[in-house]
């Protein structure tokens, strides 16, 4: 493997929480776990530690970096926020090819939490994220949303912890769907209140035991 490819490798242990934050890493245990010399694996920590992922403590080692509470709430305020006034756009333009495409993702969520007896947390996410993406995309913003997806050092960690600690998808989807309909409706006020309750959910599912029991991953 190339630098490149443990980078990516890395990233995806720490986005997955397969290795968690504030876990000790060290060049030579993941030299040994893919089977290279310490020169790919010592440029790959150099570009996650530059992105946030890691960070390498002289004399002491290198640890995933630990989430930031009060970022992540800025974070979800900022997305509400964004969230709100792009799909807010989208009223008025509906399209039949718009509710075929929300349509589709919500049937996709909905085959996945019937068929897994255990829903995969990270295949779930990933259909999550393309549900809020269409609206995005089809009012000429995914750059936007393409921005909001590269917080994930953070937020998707953050989003990530709450489908592992609680597994929330029959939740999720049942939003998702009030989502859509309120789009479908073009209803603002149903669209705020949905959407608020959605985007701060994580927040409140996880609420004390940011400070209990997962207290070790946070700031």
């Amino acid at each position: 493997m190339n630098s490149d490819e443990i980078y990516f490798a890395l990233k995806k242990d720490i986005l997955n929480l397969t290795l968690y934050p504030g876990k000790l890493i060290s060049e030579n245990g993941i030299a040994s776990q893919y089977n290279v010399s310490r020169t790919p694996v010592k440029t790959a920590f150099l570009r996650l530690s530059s992105e946030k992922f890691i960070e390498i403590v002289p004399q002491k080692g290198t640890y995933v970096t630990l989430l930031d509470m009060e970022l992540i709430k800025e974070i979800i305020y900022m997305r509400t926020v964004l969230e709100s006034t792009v799909i807010k756009d989208v009223f008025g333009k509906i399209n039949d090819e718009l509710i075929d495409k929300l349509s589709n993702n919500l049937e996709k969520q909905k085959e996945m939490i019937q068929r897994a007896t255990v829903v995969e947390a990270r295949e779930y996410y990933e259909i999550d994220s393309v549900f809020h993406s269409i609206c995005f995309d089809f009012v000429g913003k995914i750059k936007l949303w393409n921005i909001i997806e590269e917080l994930d050092v953070y937020y998707t960690r953050f989003r990530m912890l709450d489908m592992v600690a609680v597994r929330p998808f029959d939740r999720l989807f049942k939003e998702h769907k009030e989502l859509f309909e309120a789009i479908k409706e073009s209803n603002k006020e149903k669209l705020d209140e949905v959407l608020n309750r959605h985007l701060n959910g994580n927040i409140n599912r996880l609420g004390d035991k940011v400070h209990n029991e997962l207290k070790r991953f946070f700031i």
